[in-house]
Parts: C-alpha cells; structure tokens; sequence
C-alpha cells in the first residue's frame, strides 16, 4: 500500500522527469492522413483494434453456434405489411450502401471508419429485412458465402495487421483497406446476429 500510495504521489506532483509529448498534429502526419481518431485507431493502437474486430467475430460465431440447438420458430408471418414499406427497402438500401461505403472510404480524412460503416449496412440490410422477410433475404445474401467471408475477413485484418506492424510502414492505402474490410466483418456481423434471433422468435 505504501509503495502504491508512493507512486501515486510521485505521478501526482511531477517530481520524476516527463518527456514532452508529441502533438496529434504530429501523431497524425507520421501515419500520413488527416484524422486524428484514425491514425489513433489504426496506428497507434492497431492491436486493440484488431482484438476487437476478432472479439466481435468471436460473439457472432457464439450466438450462431448456441442459437443452432434451439428450436427455430413456426412459419413466419408474410412480409411486408405494407406496399410503402416494400417501396422503403427498394429505394433507400442503395443510398443507405454508398454512404456506408464513402465512411469507410474517407474514414482516414475525416468522421468515419470501418465500425460506423459496417453498422450503417447493417441497419440498411435490417431495412430490406422488414421490406421483403427475413428468409427470402437470407437465400438472396447466399448465407453459406456470407459467412467463409466473416472468417476470410478476420483472418485477412490479423495477417495485415502482422504485415504492417513488421513492415511499420503505414499510408492512406492501408487505412482505407482495413476500413474497408472491418466495415465488411461489422455488416456481416450485424446481419448474422439479426437473422439468427429472427429465426427463433419470428419474423420482425
């Protein structure tokens, strides 16, 4: 205790040395884009962030895995219920896909990045979902591909991540492509997570 209460005293009144830290100005530029979170995200603290795509990948797989021994629920209601919602999914999904994919594109410039993208598309794929049903979108994503695509992803981010971190070469290139991928692995994610519960509870 006193060794602790010693190190906090010593932190708390700067009796040690403290070296000047670099500005996120700096921070930034040395991974060559313009935003900050970015370079923080997948620069500075690249481990983390590719322990948390595989974290998230490793919570799809548990509710796709644990919801498999459970009965599935009885014929779903016919959807839509509506034409204006059948119409909803036709005309606002494409819009709803080209704004996720400029976040993930121009994620090392400004807001944005592959986690808001992913989650975006995914929302734009829970519109369709309640536009046309749960199962007939389901046979349309080809579920079986969807799913090696999760796992190639994730494998895909780690092996780049390993790449780069030896290489320490960074660049706009390379926060664009993990953007891009994460966003992938996010979308997929969310889809997996919705059809699964959906399947033993009913259509929405």
């Amino acid at each position: 205790m006193l060794a602790l209460a010693g190190l906090i005293l010593w932190g708390s009144f700067a009796w040690g040395p403290r070296p000047l830290a670099p500005s996120p100005a700096q921070v930034t530029a040395g991974y060559g884009v313009r935003n900050a979170v970015a370079a923080v995200v997948l620069g500075a603290r690249l481990w983390d962030t590719l322990l948390e795509v595989l974290v998230f990948a490793v919570a799809m797989a548990g509710v796709r895995f644990g919801l498999s021994p459970l009965p599935r629920a009885g014929k779903p209601t016919p959807l839509p219920e509506s034409h204006l919602l059948a119409r909803m999914g036709d005309v606002l999904f494409a819009p709803v896909a080209v704004f996720s994919l400029y976040l993930a594109l121009s994620g090392h410039l400004g807001p944005g990045g592959g986690f808001p993208a992913g989650a975006i598309l995914g929302s734009g794929l829970l519109l369709l979902a309640l536009a046309m049903g749960m199962e007939p979108l389901s046979r349309r994503l080809h579920e079986g591909t969807l799913e090696r695509l999760e796992y190639g992803t994730v494998a895909a981010l780690l092996g780049a991540g390993v790449g780069m971190g030896l290489a320490g070469r960074w660049g706009p290139g390379w926060f664009v492509a993990v953007n891009l991928a994460i966003a992938l692995e996010v979308a997929i994610g969310a889809w997996v997570v919705l059809h699964r519960f959906a399947a033993h509870r009913g259509e929405l």
